[in-house]
């Protein structure tokens, strides 16, 4: 596909020819300026060669006194054009020239060598401050002094060939130097536009750091990108978003600023599948510069839909991935970017980068911060009553109040020691999690029996929860590479799950898929709603089922996750029909032991 990606020339359409007739404004006022001062001078020079002003020549003062008149009216103007004050000051010197020449007495104190040097830089002067075209009249002007000096070489008698030496002279002398002097305003004009386009590019990018620094809101992004297209000659310019609609990557334009007359018409969100060749751009960390007239297919066809001649962008990138683009469009020409245009967008795009990541980790903070007085709350609910029930136990016991009976104390110590179990597995919990997440914990590698694990865990399920709730397990036989410790802390998560949120019954299986051992902790509750899928393994993020416990940590599914794996396993949710299930899924070891019980089902009680 044609694409122009662009090494940009600094000559920006627009830029240089203002920049250069602002040069132009700023000499033609000067040249008046100049001639304000010099005229007068001239004039003197006249009184104090003929020693008394009556002795000038009326011509000569009276042509002194109109171009410097003349000169200080210029100098008043705000759009001066001392073109034609230039033109008649040479018609002022050679007029002079040759009418002394033909009189035979002097009317001028300037002899001809002075006015032929004059007329020269006169002449000069002429081509540098014509607007357009001034090397036709370089020419015009230099063809003139070419042959007004023949003319006075042949009144004053001269020999051929100086008169032909000076005419040469006259003639390339201008063209030469006009020439020189108009490259010369050229570059003039060109470093002028350079500097003010650097320095409002420079202020654009400060005005942009300055409101994502400040703003919190949406409206930094629309500041930002406002003070960028005032800095440039774009009609459009906008910051997207890359975002999946429908399982589709596609962009969606989030801020935008557009000169008068100009949108974004149908852009504002599109498929990235429909223009995969700038997606290709933006996914490789690439800047695009393009000229609709060079795409070809369905991606000039979008961008000739809404009028796009020319565009450049770069892609905003946070930790290596695609997260948006920002860019210029122009809708009027098809223009070349200047290099320093993509500059100030990656700078921008670095920017916004950057703010994005600054709101992504204020909204982790204080995501961190809900969870944490959700977890204190929590926590103090899920250890003040089995405290509180041990406590008032062990007081009971020790006060001796009432005599109570063995079997009375009996059922009492049974009640504290049940009490105890479940407050020491909520203190391992949060323990294991805190070294889970400082990368501090570590698992054993070894073959487990499932379903000896299940069995222990069941047993103090069954003491520690009271239900009458019934766990059918099935299955048995199968190993699986696991740390026994963290396997069963793994399924006591899962079951006590069910237990307490799940339906009247409870399957617990153990099974195998391929190299994958499994254990499966199925209920026929209401399952969890979809939306809730994945939060649920999120740290302290606590389900709709559960909004009504106000014991609830939401630590349990989140760890049974992190558990299974650094044991090289997984942990998943199924949904189903009337039936769903988590899975803990493990490698299954090597060697299986002989099957003691495979196939077989039991039935525990949970309480």
């Amino acid at each position: 596909m044609g694409f122009s990606f662009q090494h940009i020339s600094a000559d920006e359409h627009g830029v240089r020819p203002i920049a250069r007739a602002r040069a132009q404004r700023h000499l033609h006022h000067n040249v008046a300026i100049l001639f304000t001062m010099a005229f007068p001078i001239f004039l003197l020079a006249e009184v104090a060669s003929a020693g008394a002003l009556s002795s000038v020549a009326p011509m000569v003062w009276v042509s002194y006194l109109v171009l410097t008149v003349w000169a200080l009216v210029l100098t008043r103007r705000r759009r001066p054009d001392a073109l034609a004050l230039t033109l008649g000051a040479i018609g002022n010197f050679t007029a002079l020239s040759v009418l002394e020449a033909i009189s035979g007495r002097e009317i001028t104190a300037l002899d001809f060598t002075a006015v032929f040097g004059l007329v020269m830089i006169l002449s000069v002067l002429v081509g540098v401050l014509a607007t357009e075209r001034n090397y036709v009249w370089a020419v015009v002007t230099a063809s003139f002094v070419a042959g007004w000096s023949l003319f006075m070489g042949y009144l004053h008698g001269d020999g051929i060939e100086t008169t032909a030496i000076r005419g040469v002279i006259a003639l390339v002398g201008v063209v030469f130097a006009t020439v020189l002097l108009s490259k010369l305003l050229d570059l003039l004009g060109r470093a002028i536009a350079l500097y003010n386009r650097s320095s409002r590019l420079h202020n654009a990018i400060a005005r942009c750091s300055e409101a994502l620094l400040v703003e919190t809101d949406a409206s930094a992004i629309d500041e930002a990108i406002s003070s960028l297209l005032e800095a440039t000659q774009a009609d459009y310019a906008y910051v997207d978003r890359t975002v999946e609609i429908d399982g589709r990557l596609c962009w969606e334009i989030i801020a935008e600023a557009a000169r008068g007359g100009f949108d974004s018409g149908s852009w504002m969100t599109g498929r990235y599948s429909d223009i995969p060749t700038l997606y290709d751009k933006l996914i490789a960390g690439e800047a695009f510069v393009i000229r609709t007239e060079e795409l070809e297919g369905g991606e000039r066809d979008l961008y000739e839909k809404d009028g796009i001649r020319s565009e450049a962008a770069v892609p905003i990138m946070i930790d290596g991935d695609l997260k948006g683009s920002i860019g210029f469009i122009h809708y009027i020409e098809e223009r070349e970017w200047g290099h320093d245009e993509i500059q100030t967008l990656w700078r921008a795009s670095d920017m916004i980068a950057a703010y994005w990541r600054q709101q992504r980790y204020a909204e982790s903070l204080k995501a961190a911060s809900e969870a944490k007085d959700r977890l204190l709350a929590a926590v103090s609910h899920e250890i003040r009553t089995p405290l509180a029930a041990i406590v008032g136990l062990s007081e009971e016991i020790a006060s001796g109040a009432g005599g109570l009976s063995e079997d009375e104390l009996k059922e009492l110590n049974h009640i504290i020691a049940v009490q105890s179990r479940e407050l020491a597995e909520l203190v391992e919990d949060l323990l294991v999690a805190s070294r889970a997440d400082a990368g501090s914990l570590a698992v054993s590698r070894e073959a487990v029996d499932l379903a000896q694990q299940i069995d222990r865990v069941l047993e103090g399920v069954s003491e520690a929860m009271p239900s009458e709730k019934r766990i059918l397990v099935k299955g048995g036989g199968i190993q699986a590479w696991g740390d026994p410790l963290r396997v069963r802390q793994v399924v006591r998560n899962l079951i006590t799950n069910a237990v307490k949120y799940g339906g009247e019954e409870i399957v617990v299986s153990v099974e195998t898929s391929g190299t994958v051992a499994q254990v499966r902790v199925a209920d026929n509750g209401d399952g969890i709603p979809s939306e809730e899928s994945d939060l649920i393994f999120e740290r302290y993020y606590r389900g709709s089922r559960s909004s009504a416990r106000v014991g609830s940590m939401g630590i349990g599914l989140s760890l049974a996750r992190q558990l299974a794996e650094l044991m090289g396993g997984s942990v998943d949710y199924l949904p189903g029909s009337g039936w769903h299930s988590f899975v803990l899924s493990l490698p299954v070891a090597d060697s299986q032991p002989s099957p003691s019980d495979d196939g077989l089902s039991r039935t525990v009680a949970a309480g």
